[in-house]
């Protein structure tokens, strides 16, 4: 239950009393979520397990390629650590960036952040991605552990507009856009 209503305040709770974080809870969490992308980019993913509480009843995760959560222990595992790996994935690399910390409880804090996120899969070229996750980590004797995870892509109007801008030579433009600026405001 205690689950539920964090879930419900995420937003609120996210957005508000972030500058009370000290630093050293926030570097902890930025290090959890480092080793995070390490576990993931080093090919061993059953090792993501180990950045989990293992006393939360209930941990909660959502992979941003899947149709729904991943709820309980069972499912979680299946997902991570399945007893036989895909065979079709030939790799998967992830940076963490814009990390966002804010404690809640003593032992309790979220953590809002943007993951970049490349994977190769069978004879295909390697496909890359920006996904916007958030977590909620509790302090265990091992350190900050996960009991909540939520990859959030971006809707497809935004991710193609920001492909599109991607593909904008920036210096050449410039000049062409200066160029029209002043004509237009000549002709004013």
């Amino acid at each position: 239950m205690y689950i539920k209503y964090l879930l419900c305040l995420f937003p609120l709770l996210i957005s508000t009393a972030m500058a009370e974080t000290s630093e050293k809870v926030t570097a902890e969490i930025e290090a959890a979520i480092h080793a995070t992308a390490d576990r993931w980019n080093s090919q061993d993913f059953a090792t993501v397990l180990e950045l989990w509480d293992t006393n939360e009843p209930t941990p909660f995760y959502l992979a941003e390629e899947q149709d729904d959560w991943f709820i309980g222990w069972e499912a979680l595992r299946a997902y991570l650590d399945p007893p036989r790996p895909s065979p079709m994935i030939y790799g998967i690399r992830e940076e963490m960036h814009n990390i966002k910390v804010n404690q809640i409880a003593p032992d309790l804090a979220m953590a809002a952040w943007d993951m970049h996120f490349e994977m190769k899969m069978g004879r295909s070229k390697p496909i890359g991605e920006d996904v916007r996750v958030s977590a909620i980590l509790r302090l265990t004797p091992e350190g900050w552990r996960y009991i909540y995870w939520a990859e959030s892509p971006l809707t497809a109007t935004v991710y193609i507009r920001k492909l599109l801008e991607q593909n904008v030579d920036e210096e050449k433009f410039e000049e062409v856009y200066e160029r029209a600026m002043k004509k237009r405001n000549e002709e004013k």
